[in-house]
C-alpha cells in the first residue's frame, strides 16, 4: 500500500531552498540590474557623443541652461560645492563607522567600493571614451560621465547601502534630491551636458548592484526559513512613478526638439525656444535617471533581510 505524504499545514512556510542555488538566484537580479547599466552608458555615449545630431541636440540643452541661470545658480552652486576630496573621505569614514556600529563589516567594504568603483570608473570613461569634432559641438574635450554628479550618486547610493531597512526609503528620498540637485547644478553651471549626469547615475547605480550581487555569497549558514524578496516599498513606487513620467515628457520633448533642429552646423543661438525646451528635456532626463536608479537600488536586495 503506498504511503502518503501528509500535506502542509495551511500557512507553514515553504523549505528553504539549497543555500548555493538560492544565493544564485538571489545574485542574478542586481548582475543583470548592472549589466543593463553599463550598456546604457555605451549607448549614452555612442549617440550623444559619437554622432553629429546626438552632439547637437545634447549641446543645444547645455546652452538651454542660460535661461535662468542668474535665478537658480547662486541656489545651486552651494550644492555643488559640497562635492570634494575631504567630502568622499569623509562619507567613507562615515560609511565604515557606521557598518561598524551595525556590525556589519562587509557593508563597510561595500560602501568603499561604491564610493572608490564609481569615481574611479569615472575618471577613467571620460580618458577613454572619445568626442570626435564632428563641427558642431561648442567645447571638444569628452566630459562624460559627469564627476561632480558621481560624487553625490555615490555618496547618495553608500548612504542607502549602509542604512537599516526602516530608514532605506527615507534616505532613498533624500539621496534623489542631493544627487539629482548636483547634476543640475553643472546643467546650470555650463559644466556638463545632460548626458554627462544621466550617465554618472548609471555608473553609480553598476556598482552598487555589483556590491548586492557580491553580498550573496560569503555566509555560509543556510537561508532561514520564510526567505523572500524585498517586499514593495511605497518610496520605490512613488520613485518608480515619478522617474517614468519625468522620463516620458523627456523623451516627447526630445523628439519634438530633434525634428525642429536646423541642419547641422547651424549656430544654436538662432534656434529661440528650442534651447530653453531641450534644457527642460534633459533636466527632466536628469530626474528620471536618478529616481529610476534610486528605485532599482531601494528593491534590489532580494533573498535578504537586514
Amino acid at each position: 500500500m503506498a504511503t502518503m505524504t501528509p500535506a502542509r499545514p495551511p500557512g507553514a512556510m515553504p523549505p528553504a531552498p539549497q543555500p548555493g542555488r538560492a544565493r544564485l538566484r538571489g545574485a542574478v537580479p542586481p548582475l543583470l540590474g548592472a549589466v543593463a547599466c553599463a550598456v546604457a552608458v555605451i549607448v549614452i555615449w555612442r549617440i550623444f557623443v559619437t554622432t553629429a545630431r546626438g552632439q547637437q541636440l545634447d549641446d543645444v540643452a547645455a546652452l538651454g541652461a542660460s535661461f535662468g541661470r542668474d535665478t537658480l545658480e547662486p541656489l545651486l552652486t552651494p550644492v555643488l560645492t559640497v562635492v570634494s576630496v575631504p567630502f568622499v573621505a569623509a562619507a567613507v569614514l562615515a560609511a565604515v563607522i557606521g557598518a561598524v556600529i551595525q556590525r556589519r563589516p562587509a557593508i563597510a567594504l561595500g560602501a568603499v567600493a561604491i564610493l572608490g568603483g564609481s569615481n574611479l570608473t569615472t575618471q577613467v570613461l571620460k580618458d577613454v571614451l572619445e568626442r570626435p569634432d564632428l563641427g558642431v559641438t561648442y567645447a571638444l574635450g569628452n566630459s562624460l560621465p559627469s564627476g561632480h554628479t558621481t560624487v553625490a550618486a555615490s555618496v547618495a547610493a553608500t548612504a542607502l547601502l549602509i542604512a537599516p531597512r526602516r530608514w532605506r526609503g527615507t534616505i532613498a528620498l533624500a539621496g534623489v534630491a542631493y544627487s539629482a540637485l548636483t547634476g543640475l547644478g553643472t546643467l546650470v553651471g555650463g559644466w556638463h551636458r545632460p548626458s554627462d549626469v544621466v550617465s554618472a547615475f548609471l555608473v553609480v547605480a553598476v556598482w552598487y548592484f555589483l556590491v548586492e550581487a557580491a553580498r550573496q555569497f560569503p555566509a555560509r549558514a543556510p537561508l532561514p526559513r520564510g526567505y523572500r524578496p524585498a517586499p514593495p516599498v511605497n518610496a520605490a513606487t512613488a520613485l518608480v512613478v515619478l522617474g517614468t513620467l519625468a522620463g516620458l515628457i523627456s523623451a516627447a520633448i526630445g523628439a519634438g526638439v530633434l525634428s525642429a533642429l536646423p541642419p547641422v552646423g547651424t549656430v544654436m543661438a538662432a534656434t529661440g525656444g528650442l534651447t530653453t525646451a531641450a534644457y527642460a528635456g534633459g533636466s527632466l532626463a536628469v530626474a528620471a535617471i536618478a529616481c529610476l536608479t534610486t528605485a532599482g537600488m531601494l528593491v534590489m536586495r532580494p533573498y535578504r533581510r537586514d
